[in-house]
């Protein structure tokens, strides 16, 4: 139901969205005035999708709506996926958009078009409109997307989980922009996600609401995460051992005639202790996923070393390699994806404890089966499931239940909680830790999170296109990182604005120089000239930037305090 009010875009009185036989959503009441930003979060299937299709009068059919939706002026709705029509270019939808809302002509349209995209940073915006959202990047189509729907004026924008699937530096820009730009103008914006660490930053939202059982909270002031507790710093020789490592994938010839490659890793170094944990950070495209499978060999080197108890992984024979894989094992980011639909988790458990570590009889692997479900918190009716059965969570620990069935010496994590949100992630990852350390397991981490990585390992390299720009104990880099790619990284974990402009580079051209020269804020003509080299800039601290290397030795921190 919607009608006028004459004080906020919207306000919302006794909402309550029903099927035949349930209860959706529960009696919601909550107001977004001009200007707000009002953060919904909640974890999947809370119901925030549904309820801003409901907000712009698009519930599904066998939905009832129940209440009040009060709406005073324009309202849009821009989607999860962000669609755009993909047979019109874009100055094409930005004049049939604006000629309806608003009435203007094609040239005015076209001007505001270009002013739009100028304000999420689109460079050379006017020659923009010419194409067609195919030939523009993830990135770039978002902020088409949301300049479209702000260019229309709304009082009212619903933006749902916008760009969740870039990287956290480009993500945090884009929103506070749009956060900047809704204040601006007096838009109220209401802006459903995925749960945050930060529930409410001042350059992002307002305020924030829960839905959760179909029903808003107000959130709870929640306590600081206590710190892991410490870890004595390994001894002894280590257990992996990298050495200019190298991927790279042929892309074929070139019109000269000459190999094309791409290189994903490129000379990597690092060394691994028993017990030991290691953090991969790095955005999408940075080599942290690529190496993480080039160190168990799913992915083959074409150049450098990697020795697993002295043993040359990339020279092993089938049968060596096959004993290493009882010791090394990995969590993928869809751990759906990598079981076998057509299987049961019990028959999936039992081929890899019967290749890996065989069992005496089918009492003991029945036994060892039940006995890894029930340290990961899963019943052993699961054995029974097929993977389609299980909830994401569930997906998760029965991956990891499968990992450690042979008894690993080394976990790989490649963003192993990709697929959870709030609690479920949080209880996850803790259940991660626990049992590493019961193990006393080394762990290698590769993640977007920042400060999820910061905060599981005890050492971290930062990764920027396949290369190390800053390697350190964990606590010095999250109290005082140098690199400023390690300072983009850290402030979007916390949901402030990165420092870096601009779009990563494509790994197939990157630039001269420094890869961050382009990005970086302060980048002077010798960036452009010579890759920075890994140095120390303290004990135990390496940094590859000619600023921050130049500061060192000028007894000062790069770039003052972290953004």
């Amino acid at each position: 139901m919607s009608g006028a009010d004459n004080g906020a875009p919207l306000r919302v009185e006794g909402l309550s969205l029903l099927t035949s036989r349930d209860i959706l959503l529960d009696r919601l009441s909550f107001a977004v005035e001009p200007g707000e930003v009002l953060a919904l979060s909640g974890g999947a299937g809370a119901g925030k999708t549904l309820l801003l299709r409901a907000l712009a009068d698009l519930a599904p059919k066998g939905i009832t709506v129940l209440g009040d939706i009060h709406i005073r002026g324009r309202r849009i709705l821009v989607t999860q996926d962000g669609a755009l029509d993909p047979l019109r270019p874009l100055g094409a939808q930005f004049a049939d958009l604006l000629a309806r809302q608003s009435g203007v002509d094609e040239r005015t349209a076209l001007r505001c078009a270009a002013e739009a995209l100028e304000r999420f940073q689109v460079p050379a915006a006017a020659r923009r409109l010419a194409l067609h959202p195919h030939e523009l990047g993830e990135a770039m189509r978002w902020r088409a997307a949301l300049a479209l729907a702000m260019a229309a004026q709304p009082a009212l924008l619903l933006a749902d989980a916008p760009a969740a699937a870039l990287d956290p530096t480009q993500r945090v820009r884009l929103l506070n922009d749009l956060a900047a730009w809704t204040r601006e103008t007096g838009t109220a914006l209401l802006l459903a996600g995925r749960p945050q660490p930060d529930p409410v930053h001042p350059g992002l939202a307002d305020r924030r609401l829960i839905l959760a059982q179909g029903r808003l909270e107000e959130p709870e002031e929640e306590p600081t995460p206590a710190p892991p507790p410490a870890e004595p710093a390994p001894s002894g020789p280590p257990i992996l051992s990298v050495r200019d490592l190298r991927v790279a994938f042929p892309l074929g010839r070139g019109w000269r005639g000459e190999e094309r490659w791409l290189t994903v890793v490129d000379g990597l170094s690092i060394a691994l202790a028993e017990g030991e944990t290691l953090a991969l950070l790095g955005e999408t495209g940075s080599g942290k996923s690529v190496l993480a499978r080039a160190i168990l060999r799913l992915v083959p080197p074409v150049g450098g070393q990697v020795s697993w108890l002295g043993t040359d992984l990339a020279a092993a024979p089938p049968e060596a390699m096959r004993r290493a894989r009882r010791d090394l094992q990995i969590l993928f980011p869809d751990p759906l994806a990598a079981f076998d639909p057509l299987m049961t988790i019990g028959a999936q458990l039992a081929e890899t404890l019967e290749s890996l570590r065989p069992t005496r009889s089918s009492a003991d692997r029945t036994a060892r089966l039940a006995e890894a479900l029930e340290e990961v918190g899963l019943p052993a009716a699961v054995l029974d499931l097929h993977p389609g059965a299980l909830r994401p969570a569930e997906a998760a620990r029965a991956g990891l239940a499968r990992a450690l069935l042979p008894e690993p010496r080394l976990l790989v994590c490649d963003e192993p909680a990709a697929a959870l949100d709030g609690a479920e992630r949080a209880d996850f990852l803790a259940l991660l830790q626990a049992i590493r350390r019961r193990r006393r397991l080394a762990l290698l981490y590769a993640t977007q999170d920042a400060a999820e990585g910061l905060r599981i390992a005890r050492r971290a390299l930062v990764l920027l296109l396949g290369r190390i720009v800053e390697s350190a104990d964990s606590a010095v880099l999250a109290a005082g990182a140098r690199h400023p790619y390690s300072r983009a990284l850290i402030a979007a974990a916390g949901l402030v604005r990165p420092a870096l402009h601009g779009d990563p580079p494509s790994p197939l051209r990157p630039p001269t120089g420094c890869a961050l020269r382009l990005r970086c804020p302060l980048a002077h003509d010798g960036c452009a000239q010579v890759p920075p080299t890994l140095d120390p800039v303290a004990p135990g601290h390496r940094v590859a930037c000619h600023v921050a290397q130049d500061e060192a030795q000028d007894g000062t921190q790069v770039g003052g305090k972290a953004p």
